[in-house]
């Protein structure tokens, strides 16, 4: 039903749409022209832009368990939280700030066909690229943006629009987010000095239907004078460490009726889902009672564990992939774990090995970005997905610097094969294999630095993060950071707590990670982050698992104080907000091994690492 009324909509908007273009601007010819100075007449959602709005009103919206959970324990304070600052606005959230806009047409120079349609919106200086050109959207491991990838075709007098690679937004800034697994499809008409905007999000991970929404946008009578809407990150709450992050516990919401009892709206009404969409509702919240109690019942997750949507973003066809990330750095993709190789004269720096199943492949796709061979090799973990490739590359590889060095005795091939680095742990888990499948120049907890390629490389150990021998890599005039498993894009964070990984260690580590980038405006670019497993990314993303890592372990710590088991917290359900994106209910790593790590984790907190 709900797919068919967004039909209906959009028919009834294409009519008049298309009446109106043929009365005021004539026949058409090769599409519409939208170029020109724009401004938001509100109208659906007025008054909720731009972080403004009633908490706990989520009507209409077809959520799921996992965003009502999410929204309900979302506060207005965590836009003090430094990354959330300068948040961007993600389409189709894209038109809903109050600043000005502006469209313009970008066409080759010497074919004067059109490349792009271009929309700059003045707050959160979103610059948005509507490619026109047939191009082909990016590969799922990519990094997303508060814009996305746009790709645009005309339908007669209507723009459609198809955007992907999106970042993790609002639909309303009240704690009613939009997923980066989601994707927008929008459709824009022009009638006159008006242009009707009809957007409709699809999204698995926290919406069970399609979501529609309209904007109006109207031609302003001269262009604006101001465009630019810079914003800087500081300091909100002093007394406040990067280690909190505010949020309500389930069920605390001291925020949850407002809404309802002020409007008189059914409380079951406000906590939105699918069925409030239907004519049927009305029915379902006559007895006051029995939706009070209905309502109630939504405060905390009721149904079944719930695994994730989220899609992994690996070539499944056994090929490997080759991106290039930031300056010098590129990213081999396909073979387990994500490997990072810095070229330049002095021969490829390499990041991870992969599982070694593909090896051969890797090396091939190494020697076609890098002229010279391979000269080190860093591992940022023992896991075998990190590792696996160590004998392979290193043996393809050569470390010209060792050759004829004081040094030089103490390796058995020296100069002959690529230096492998790891913090000494890796090498005393490797210690059962053979010499050239484990590190053979160990460091303990200082940064280990070199000058390579031209540019500064950092490497520096996080103890007790993941495992007890994590590191992570810093290319600085790339400006890439390479993470290992402390920082995966696919699921929640492998913490082995025998081996020495902690939550605690965990999120001080990304922490640091997050001291060391700058983005280049409103939470979008600057410093690329490659992680373990999964698509590339920035700060943002590293720090929205920051922020719910922080969330899950004061959930987590509120239950220990109170005595509760192991059993009684995973029956809690304390991460169903964050299953649909980062858990899973089978498989090597699931939401019960990941909150029994937490559980053991805060209660017996790990030992240093040595």
């Amino acid at each position: 039903m709900r797919s068919v009324r967004v039909l209906y909509l959009l028919a009834a908007i294409m009519l008049v749409g298309a009446a109106v273009y043929g009365q005021r601007l004539g026949p058409l010819v090769n599409g519409v022209d939208f170029s020109g100075s724009w401004y938001p007449g509100r109208h659906q959602d007025a008054g909720l832009g731009t972080a403004a709005g009633s908490l706990v009103d989520y009507g209409g919206f077809p959520i799921n368990e996992a965003l009502r959970m999410y929204a309900l324990t979302w506060p207005a304070s965590r836009q003090t939280v430094k990354q959330q600052q300068c948040m961007g606005y993600a389409v189709p959230y894209f038109w809903y700030a109050p600043g000005n806009y502006r469209i313009w047409e970008e066409r080759d120079p010497h074919t004067q066909r059109l490349v792009a349609i271009r929309a700059y919106g003045q707050i959160a200086q979103g610059d948005r690229f509507i490619y026109m050109d047939g191009r082909q959207h990016p590969p799922a491991y990519a990094p997303h943006t508060f814009t996305g990838f746009s790709t645009g075709k005309y339908e007669g007098p209507m723009l459609t629009v198809r955007t992907t690679h999106l970042k993790r937004g609002w639909q309303r800034s009240t704690g009613v987010a939009q997923s980066d697994e989601a994707t927008v499809t929008e459709h824009y008409i022009r009638h006159g000095e008006h242009i009707t905007i009809f957007a409709v999000t699809t999204d698995p991970v926290f919406y069970t239907a399609p979501v529609a929404k309209t904007s109006i946008m109207m031609r302003s009578p001269k262009d604006p004078d101001g465009w630019l809407y810079a914003c800087d990150d500081g300091e909100q709450a002093l007394d406040r460490t990067n280690e909190d992050v505010p949020s309500h516990l389930y069920g605390a919401n001291p925020s949850l009726r407002d809404y309802a009892d002020k409007n008189n709206v059914p409380l079951l009404a406000a906590l939105g889902g699918a069925d409030t969409q239907s004519p049927d509702f009305y029915a379902r919240v006559r007895d006051k009672a029995a939706s009070d109690a209905a309502a109630m019942a939504l405060l905390r997750p009721m149904g079944p564990k719930m695994a994730s949507v989220a899609k992994d973003p690996t070539p499944i066809d056994g090929e490997i992939q080759t991106m290039q990330v930031s300056g010098n750095v590129y990213l081999v993709i396909g073979d387990g774990g994500n490997i990072a190789v810095q070229t330049g004269d002095q021969g490829a720096f390499v990041v991870d090995t992969g599982t070694g199943k593909l090896a051969d492949k890797v090396i091939a796709a190494i020697n076609k970005i890098s002229e010279r061979p391979t000269q080190f090799i860093v591992d940022t973990s023992y896991r075998p997905e990190h590792t696996g490739g160590n004998a392979a590359l290193s043996k393809a590889g050569a470390d010209s610097s060792l050759t004829g060095s004081f040094f030089s005795g103490a390796f058995p091939d020296a100069g002959l094969t690529a230096t492998i680095l790891g913090q000494q742990n890796v090498e005393n888990h490797l210690i059962d294999l053979p010499a050239a499948s484990r590190p053979s120049d160990t460091f303990f907890t200082d940064r280990r630095r070199k000058f390579h390629n031209g540019e500064a490389v950092e490497i520096f150990p996080m103890p007790n993060a993941v495992t007890d021998s994590d590191s992570i890599v810093h290319f600085r005039k790339s400006d890439v950071i390479v993470t290992g498993d402390i920082f995966d894009m696919t699921r929640y964070p492998m913490i082995d707590v025998k081996n020495g990984g902690s939550l605690q260690g965990e999120i001080k580590a990304l922490n640091f990670i997050l001291d060391r980038t700058v983005y280049i405006h409103d939470e979008d670019g600057g410093t690329m982050i490659i992680p373990g497993h999964g698509r590339v990314t920035d700060e943002w993303e590293v720090a929205e698992y920051r922020d719910m890592l922080v969330i899950i372990r004061d959930r987590v710590n509120d239950m220990i104080k109170k005595g509760a088991t192991l059993a009684q917290v995973q029956a809690a359900r304390l991460t169903a907000d964050y299953d649909t994106r980062f858990g899973a209910t089978s498989g090597p790593w699931t939401t019960d091994m990941f909150v029994e790590a937490v559980y053991n984790s805060l209660k017996n907190p790990a030992k240093a690492a040595n």
